[in-house]
């Protein structure tokens, strides 16, 4: 028989007592969550709701020990149904409307039964030191303009410290024809509007927009702004390449979720929101080590523009330390019961 065996496990906010993500280690499960919850603003008996306890509830009961014997070798897909039927009860009862309130949480899931981790959004799994993340594609389509927009500024004279208090390249991005407010070189304010037309074009196309509704309907500049086409790409599995789930207490097709066949023989599974980089996930010698660097990262590159390429500048955490997210990780072991007790003997 094998047992699931916490090692180490953390789950730290990006600013002082705001923290969306959750942890969860169990019998036949093990998760991290990372929740949008706190945008919502849902307060339930004077306390504010969070979707990554509403997703760690679920699974205490999925994984209960008085749970029908057969909730412990659900598939993917029957796993997240059961968690957002759980998510739309507790709303449904609460008089919360899920269409009104942004309550939405990527995860990675532990299977012990199945032998698989399920990535569920931009969560992340390093096994037996393989690495294995599910980044999106539209942070990485805007992470690409970032970088060359904030060349530009460099150019323009702007220094780093400019940009980590006020990220131009942000405005650039949602509105470019405020480029030419901040760039004064009218060849590169030309050059950058349409290295940004051209992503986005590129981008469009592959999340299944013909050119005629490109053209047409004015989706340029519809989708500059990142955020449109996250929430046209979230849970939408005909978004090609870009589609991407999350639970919501609605719908998260498995079609964009990564499921991960491990080894039989698997002995050391690392789980972590996308607030810890792959990188530090797979090299740290175990989850403090990793927190070091992590913390360490954001201090030497905290724009987000060589170490760990980024959306979005680091905050200030606390006195001490600067952050780029909320950084939640679990380090477990899966021991077999029987070779621990020869090995004993």
């Amino acid at each position: 028989m094998k047992v699931i065996k916490n090692i180490e496990s953390t789950s730290i906010g990006k600013t002082k007592g705001k923290n969306d993500d959750g942890i969860y280690i169990g019998k036949n499960y093990a998760l991290v969550t990372d929740g949008v919850s706190s945008k919502s603003g849902v307060v339930v008996d004077g306390k504010k709701v969070r979707i990554a306890d509403l997703i760690i509830d679920a699974v205490k009961k999925i994984d209960n020990e008085n749970a029908p014997m057969y909730a412990k070798a659900l598939n993917a897909d029957e796993f997240i149904k059961l968690v957002n039927m759980y998510i739309k009860k507790y709303c449904d009862k609460n008089k919360i409307s899920l269409e009104a309130n942004k309550m939405e949480a990527t995860a990675g899931i532990y299977s012990k039964e199945l032998n698989q981790v399920w990535l569920i959004g931009d969560c992340r799994v390093v096994y037996d030191g393989i690495a294995v993340d599910n980044d999106l594609e539209a942070d990485n389509l805007y992470t690409r303009i970032r970088l060359e927009v904030l060349k530009s500024l460099f150019k323009e004279g702007y220094t780093k410290e400019d940009i980590f208090k006020e990220d131009l390249s942000a405005i650039i991005i949602s509105n470019p024809k405020k480029c030419s407010e901040y760039i004064k070189d009218k060849v590169e304010v030309l050059r950058i509007r349409n290295y940004i037309d051209y992503q986005m074009y590129k981008a469009l196309i592959d999340t299944g927009f013909t050119d005629e509704e490109i053209i047409t309907d004015n989706l340029l500049d519809k989708f500059y702004k990142p955020q449109i086409l996250q929430d046209y790409a979230k849970n939408n599995p005909n978004a090609k390449k870009y589609g991407y789930s999350v639970f919501n207490g609605i719908n998260t097709p498995v079609e964009n979720c990564k499921i991960i066949d491990l080894p039989e023989n698997v002995k050391s599974i690392r789980l972590s929101s996308d607030g810890f980089p792959l990188d530090i996930l797979k090299d740290s010698r175990d989850i403090p080590d990793a927190i070091r660097k992590n913390r360490k990262l954001s201090e030497i590159d905290p724009i987000s523009i060589r170490e760990y390429v980024g959306i979005h500048n680091s905050i200030r955490q606390n006195e001490k330390y600067l952050a780029n997210d909320d950084s939640s990780a679990i380090e477990i072991k899966i021991v077999d019961v029987k070779e621990e007790e020869k090995s004993r003997d």
